[in-house]
Parts: structure tokens; sequence; C-alpha cells
């Protein structure tokens, strides 16, 4: 681990000075709040699916590599069943109720994959394994984020449609993940001129998800934001324990690079999807901006930190 991170601060350090020209352009009204949804709207529908169309599709894994990586599978799936438990004793310490509990779950559960977590795995991990890691995750994560999410974040309605939660899997980020296998698996040429344009939209995700993210955080009245003690037991526990625990855990039984990759997925800040979700259903889309406020801030510290613990602790 400790030969990835230099690059991991490297990387985390261009993060948060592609966030701050971000906070500088919306508050100089360069970027305007109405242009934020619009830039917000490109980026998922249009630059995240290129990039993992190209991550996954360029990979260049076998079948067997696939097969292999179902301990990956496992290791992701032990992530998820701990972060919900984690996230329902600190909502119960911290005496959360009704929407506020229901929408804290998914807050510790789902990570910033998209805007955070695939582009710093992109340039921290040049292995064959990185692709297949994240096809692994986005599936899990996917799949949980449009049942279990949907279903805590309206369970205060008392109606829950299994068809609309199938409904909402099916959009530009699975799209694009399904086509990226077929091709992987098909071993299917893509015209050069068409690959050199989607792995090129692809390529521009870590400047304008990170730019947009420091535009989103200069729009969010930051009163109150840091007096929470919900926040910081959810950094401790998700985004330095946990990591540092399933690097560990795992240490003779994955490979290094997805160990990294698995303590790097486990400890990412809080998915903006979960707000839309909770404005969807009227839940408290309240904690869930602050949260996302406070996790993205937290994590251009906690992301080096966890490297650092598990350099010099897991040799």
């Amino acid at each position: 681990m400790s030969q990835y991170l230099p690059i991991i601060i490297n990387q985390v350090i261009l993060f948060a000075l592609l966030m701050l020209i971000g906070f500088i352009a919306a508050k100089t009204k360069v970027i305007t709040e109405d242009g934020l949804g619009h830039l917000a709207r490109f980026i998922v529908k249009i630059i995240l699916p290129c990039l993992i169309f190209s991550v996954v599709a360029g990979s260049g894994v076998s079948k067997n590599d696939m097969i292999k990586s179902f301990r990956f599978a496992l290791a992701v799936t032990i992530m998820f069943i701990s972060l919900p438990l984690i996230g329902f004793v600190i909502a119960k310490i911290t005496n959360l109720k009704d929407t506020s509990f229901n929408v804290f779950i998914p807050l510790i559960t789902f990570g910033n994959m998209g805007f955070i977590g695939i582009p710093l795995i992109n340039e921290v991990y040049k292995d064959p394994l990185t692709g297949i890691s994240i096809t692994i995750y986005t599936l899990i994560d996917m799949t949980l984020l449009w049942t279990f999410g949907v279903y805590m974040c309206s369970r205060h309605q008392g109606s829950n449609s299994i068809k609309d939660s199938i409904k909402n899997m099916i959009n530009p980020t699975t799209i694009s993940l399904f086509l990226a296998l077929v091709v992987l698996l098909l071993n299917i040429k893509i015209p050069k001129v068409l690959s050199d344009t989607v792995y090129g939209i692809g390529g521009t995700s870590k400047y304008l998800t990170m730019i947009y993210l420091g535009a989103t955080l200069s729009f969010i009245n930051p009163k109150g934001v840091f007096t929470h003690i919900h926040s910081y037991l959810l950094v401790l526990t998700k985004m330095i324990i946990l990591p540092v625990l399933l690097f560990g855990l795992f240490k003779n039984i994955l490979p290094e690079v997805q160990r990294g990759i698995l303590s790097i997925v486990a400890g990412l800040p809080t998915m903006t999807t979960v707000v839309m979700l909770a404005k969807t259903y009227r839940s408290d889309d309240k904690l869930a901006t602050e949260t996302i406020f406070f996790t993205t801030i937290a994590c251009l510290f906690t992301i080096p930190l966890v490297s650092i613990i598990n350099s010099y602790l897991w040799r």
C-alpha cells in the first residue's frame, strides 16, 4: 500500500484544488445555481456512463479473472452488511428518529463512487483488476441503492413500489455497465474513433465532478453542520475505522490492489444521490445535504489518513 500513498495524496490535493476552483467559480457567479443542475445532469447521464464504460471495457479482464474476483464480491457484500449496522447503532446513540433515522442509514451505506471513487481508483491503480473490481462494486451498489436505499428513504410513507425500484435501476450508469460487460466478455473490437470519443469524455470526470462538488458546497449553509455528533461518528467509523479493518481483514484473501480499492470505497463520503432520494420521498433532505457537505470536506483528510494507517499497520 505504501507505494500508492504518494499517488493518493497527490490526487486528493488535486481534488481539493478542483473543488476550490468550483467553489470560487460559484461565489463569483461564473457557475450559477441553476447552471449547476444542468451540469449535474450532464455528469450523471453522459460523463459517468462514459467513464464506467471505458474503465470496464478497456480493462482487458478475462472470464477467469471475473470468476477469481468472487472473493472481492464477498468482501463488498460484507462491507454493505456492516455499514447499515454501524449506521443503526450511531442513529440510536445520537437519538435520530423518524425520517432522520431513515435517511441516515443510506447516508452511511452508500459512498460517492461516481464523483470521487472511480476517478480516484482509476488514477491510483493501473491494473486489470481495477476494471472488474469497479464492475462488481457498481453492480452491488446500484442494486442496493435502488431497492434498500429507496425503501429507507420512503418507508415513512408506508408504501414503496418494487416496480419503481426496478425501473430506477435502468439508467445511463447501469446501461453503460451492461454494454461494457458485453464488449469485454465477447471481446468486441470498438472502432478507434468511437473508443477515443467515449474514453475522452470519461477522462473529464475527475475535473468536472470535483468542480461541481466545490460549486455545490458554496450553496450550502454551513451553519450548524459542524455541531452534529452523528456526522463525526459517521466519519470516524465509516471513513476511518472500517476501511482500515477491511484492508487488514482481507490481507491474505485478496490481492493488494483489490484490498486498496475495497478500503477506498468503504471510506468514501456520502453519495449525492441520497439527497435526491430524500427530496423525492420527502424525507430529511436537510440532514442528507449537511452530511454530504461534512463528509466531502472530511474525505480530503481521511482518504490519505487511511492510506497512511494501512501502510504502517498492515505491513
